[in-house]
């Protein structure tokens, strides 16, 4: 790979870097087009990954070149300087590859142990068939509510049955139901290697953060589909109560 190539590699994945975070984290943007911010999120990711692995596999093979070609067709400095740069981009390559396992390794972790409370739960639990979806109802008085993607159903407590009316419990088994159908517990967990594995693009945690926010917005404007604005904002407040991201979602409802 030419030297020329790889710096426009290294360009495209800093200009990413600094672009990306800086304007899809701006509220008007995330209330008004949710799913075009978790769409070009997970765009600009994947552009600035492939730009870096690019580079520095250039990197690589350009000090790798140096043993099978004549050192003699640029005099002395560029190929020390190829040796130099491949090595470090070797060292770069494999701490990424580290840690991406390691981070792999965690959300297996974490599935593993969701899954293990899933079946303490679905023995204990009654399945309905609710407004067409599949929820599994366990008799506790707190508000308790949750898509099981790996399952495919709905977790839901007969207090928040209880406390929530018949719109407002489709308008949450929709919401529920979208995070399922639209996989973002996958989404998520893409969020969550990012910031564990790239350098400098996914220091910015906050693009984790905004793709939890953007995946619930999704799913409130699905149930606003059916049942409107006002129905999920009760339901939001009827079955979580304030808390500050509840507030600015009930708000941009209600807006």
């Amino acid at each position: 790979m030419s030297l020329q190539a790889i710096v426009i590699l290294f360009g495209v994945y800093a200009i990413v870097t600094l672009v990306a975070p800086r304007v899809l984290v701006a509220p008007q943007l995330m209330n008004k087009h949710p799913r075009f911010v978790l769409f070009t999120w997970l765009a600009s990711l994947g552009i600035a990954g492939i730009s870096l692995i690019l580079a520095l596999s250039g990197l690589v093979s350009r000090a790798l070149e140096q043993h099978v070609e004549d050192p003699d067709y640029a005099r002395i400095i560029i190929p020390i300087l190829d040796q130099v740069f491949g090595w470090i981009a070797l060292a770069a390559l494999g701490i990424l590859a580290f840690r991406l396992i390691a981070a792999v390794g965690d959300l297996r972790t974490s599935r593993a142990e969701l899954l293990s409370q899933w079946q303490m739960i679905s023995t204990s639990s009654q399945h309905h068939s609710i407004d067409g979806h599949s929820v599994h109802v366990i008799d506790l008085p707190e508000n308790i509510l949750m898509a099981i993607p790996s399952a495919h159903t709905i977790v839901a407590s007969t207090g928040l049955i209880q406390a929530l009316s018949s719109s407002e419990l489709g308008a949450a088994l929709v919401h529920e139901q979208t995070h399922i159908n639209e996989h973002h517990g996958a989404i998520r967990e893409a969020g969550v290697l990012a910031v564990a594995v790239a350098p400098g693009f996914s220091a910015s945690a906050r693009m984790a953060q905004a793709t939890r926010i953007a995946t619930e917005l999704i799913a409130d404007d699905e149930a606003v589909k059916l049942y409107g604005p006002e129905v999920v904002a009760h339901a939001l407040e009827a079955a979580f109560g304030t808390s500050p991201l509840i507030e600015e979602r009930v708000a941009r409802l209600r807006n």
